[in-house]
């Protein structure tokens, strides 16, 4: 990334006597003048006392993001990540994601985008403090050593803590050029260091959105429609008031809010609650009607051309191979449910959230109060599971909505009925192939027709409350909406991009539009495109009767990182030579820049798989953090084996039918494979990790399934 020094550092001052260096990512917001005052919370602070104070502007969601950025600020500060202390940011911005252009967390790109950045305001930050030890010492630069927070001479006469040299650091012009590191002199980058979450997750200090805020913040429960998008004609409130602790009972935008002292009053009292909704004037959406209409949409002729490379082979040239697979709708179940409090203070108000991105919750708070953005804070804090769910804030547009209602502090809760019912689901997908295979096994044409909904329309209509001035009319929004439907990459990635070199790749998409509300699912078009070609690739090296990592690497360029993938899976995984018994399914993806290639070993056991083993090879670019990466990659795949076997989301007369884990099943830990993580090692920038762990297992699954079995499960969840 190519970042101007202005544009990088944003100022450079002396606040209560320390080092404050600014931060300002190119693209993501103008810079700010020279006489501008910088805020008392400006990125990296040193203060006279020695402490390092970092301002982390990514979500915290146990992805290890706030391990990684310190590691890169600590590998070139020449200290130990846990001497940074470090402090979750407020709206600014100069924080806006440089892809996304809002200051949201997603697409596993946190370390990706910030490596050079990060390591830059550190090494900075280092070559200031080093002059000033010069300037003070009289000492060349090369007699001096920095390391645990100190400057001294080798002989260790002279000796000065960051913290002494902060403020006369301060005074230096902000040097134009600093040189980085080179790997060879990496003290941090690539250690295993602890995690810098994990004590206070562990001694139960650490705060999620559900533990902040007010202590005497009154709880709010909302009821809300068993029918999306079903407003409040009326309701009668009368039984549920005369419940002891019951404060307030309101209607907002999204149903009827019961306001009470704690959780349990408020989720008593709203059982009480009578509302009349109003009817829908459309056919009520149901699974079956659902699958009808992408059934439909695939026998239809009015698909997009995503890719057409290669010219095809003449009719009847080939033995042919058509086949179709599906995925259905999936809830995000995170184990901390959707919450939010808000206190309003006058003309200005506060917001404690755990939420993926904070100048949406800003935005969102600003609507629903009529409060300017910049007289809201938002106070994001750690999150129990994110996976997209959070990137959407309108749990923070309710609460907003009932505090101001209610003129008190309110802390609104989600049952896991809500949560679940009331999801941002992940689309439900349909797709063929059709492919072509000479008589040497050579694959001569790969077809693909999708069809399902645009997660990117859905993105517009649920982001507009945020993003867009109130006066623009719902027409426009809804021409917006569609316009970026027909350009929807969420929709297609990772299955018009497929890395193997046939003679002819084709494929299409269709949009499908549904009335129920979408948003994005850990790794989001990959979760089930990713299933997709890897089955049917699978499918396609049965059909010729060759090994499934073998049919892969010929097909794949000498040199790619699929093949190095896979290459160092067939070894973890001994491929093969699995156990009396066990059967091996492989599957190999890229996503967020990473190639991940996985190894499901299974068992039958009365009739069900049972997950024995599962090996994952990733070439993420260099590791900031190996450990991180390798949680990463077990919790990404246990994600998709888990979506595999359970995951489903049905509807009925309008509405969801699952709403709890009784009958939104999770796997289980007593469930869950042995799993065998190893890094390709490269020196390239890292690459993401938070996503690409999931893509692989279901298809990796489903082909040992095959393995096992002869059956070839098309449809997601697998139902032996």
């Amino acid at each position: 990334m190519s970042l101007s020094r202005r544009d990088f550092l944003r100022n450079v001052s002396v606040i209560g006597g320390g080092l404050t260096l600014g931060f300002h990512l190119q693209g993501c917001a103008s810079a700010l003048g020279d006489d501008t005052e910088l805020a008392p919370d400006a990125f990296l602070k040193i203060t006279p006392g020695g402490d390092i104070i970092v301002q982390v502007h990514k979500t915290e969601m146990g992805q290890g993001t706030v391990t990684g950025m310190l590691s890169l600020i600590a590998e070139e500060l020449e200290v130990a990540p846990d001497q940074i202390r470090y402090e979750m940011a407020h709206v600014d911005d100069a924080f806006r994601d440089p892809e996304y252009y809002l200051q949201i967390t997603g697409g596993s790109n946190a370390i990706r985008v910030l490596y050079e950045p990060l390591r830059q305001t550190g090494a900075t930050a280092m070559a200031m403090l080093m002059a000033a030890a010069v300037d003070r010492s009289g000492h060349p630069e090369q007699e001096l050593h920095a390391g645990d927070g100190v400057i001294a001479t080798a002989d260790g006469s002279i000796s000065y803590s960051y913290g002494e040299l902060a403020s006369a650091a301060a005074a230096l012009p902000v040097p134009r050029k600093v040189a980085l590191k080179s790997a060879s002199r990496f003290n941090v980058i690539g250690q295993q260091n602890q995690r810098l979450d994990n004590q206070p997750k562990v001694e139960g200090s650490a705060n999620f959105g559900i533990d902040a805020g007010p202590a005497d913040a009154l709880v709010a429960v909302v009821v809300r429609p068993p029918i999306a998008h079903g407003p409040v004609t009326s309701f009668d409130a009368s039984e549920a008031r005369k419940l002891n602790g019951v404060k307030h009972i309101v209607q907002i935008d999204s149903g009827v809010a019961v306001v009470a002292t704690n959780y349990w009053r408020a989720r008593k009292a709203a059982e009480k609650v009578t509302i009349q909704w109003q009817q829908s004037e459309s056919p009520l959406v149901d699974s079956a009607s659902i699958e009808q209409v992408l059934s439909e949409a695939l026998d239809g002729d009015d698909f997009a051309t995503v890719r057409d490379d290669g010219k095809p082979p003449a009719s009847g040239a080939a033995d042919q191979i058509e086949v179709e697979y599906s995925a259905p709708f999936l809830a995000h179940a995170t184990m901390e449910p959707m919450n939010a409090t808000v206190a309003i203070n006058g003309d200005s108000a506060d917001v404690w959230v755990g939420v993926q991105a904070p100048d949406l919750a800003r935005s969102f708070a600003s609507k629903a109060l009529g409060i300017d953005d910049d007289k809201i804070t938002v106070h994001n804090q750690f999150l129990g599971g994110g996976f997209g769910r959070r990137a959407i804030p309108d749990n923070v547009f309710e609460a907003a909505q009932i505090a101001r209602a209610v003129g008190e502090p309110v802390r609104l809760v989600w049952s896991r009925e809500d949560d679940t019912r009331h999801d941002y689901f992940r689309p439900p997908m349909k797709t063929r192939f059709r492919a072509r295979l000479g008589s040497n096994g050579e694959v001569l044409s790969w077809e693909n027709w999708l069809a399902g909904p645009s997660l990117m329309q859905h993105n517009v209509q649920n982001m507009s409350v945020g993003i867009l001035p109130s006066w623009i009319p719902d027409f426009l929004i809804d021409f917006g909406a569609d316009m970026a439907a027909k350009k929807d990459g969420s929709a297609t990635e990772g299955l018009k991009d497929i890395p193997y070199a046939f003679d002819h790749i084709y494929m299409g998409y269709r949009n499908v539009e549904t009335p129920v509300r979408l948003g994005a699912w850990r790794s989001v078009g990959h979760s089930h495109n990713g299933f997709f070609a890897e089955s049917f690739v699978d499918e396609l090296a049965v059909a010729v009767g060759e090994d499934p990592i073998a049919f892969r690497r010929r097909h794949l360029p000498a040199d790619s990182r699929h093949r190095q993938a896979l290459d160092a899976v067939e070894k973890l995984s001994n491929w093969g030579n699995a156990p009396l018994g066990h059967y091996q399914g492989v599957a190999v993806h890229e996503s967020f820049h990473s190639v991940v290639a996985e190894v499901v070993e299974i068992s039958i056991a009365n009739g069900k798989p049972r997950l024995e083993k599962g090996y994952v090879a990733v070439h993420c670019g260099r590791a900031v953090n190996p450990d991180i990466v390798r949680q990463q990659m077990e919790g990404g795949m246990l994600f998709g084996l888990s979506a595999a076997l359970y995951g489903e989301v049905t509807f009925k007369d309008g509405a969801a039918v699952q709403g709890n884990f009784h009958d939104y099943p999770t796997l289980r830990m007593s469930e869950a494979p042995e799993i065998a993580v190893t890094i390709v090692e490269s020196d390239a920038p890292p690459t993401g990790v938070g996503e690409p762990g999931t893509p692989p297992a279901p298809a990796a699954l489903g082909n040992a399934i095959y393995a096992a079995t002869g059956q070839r499960l098309r449809d997601l969840p697998f139902r032996l």
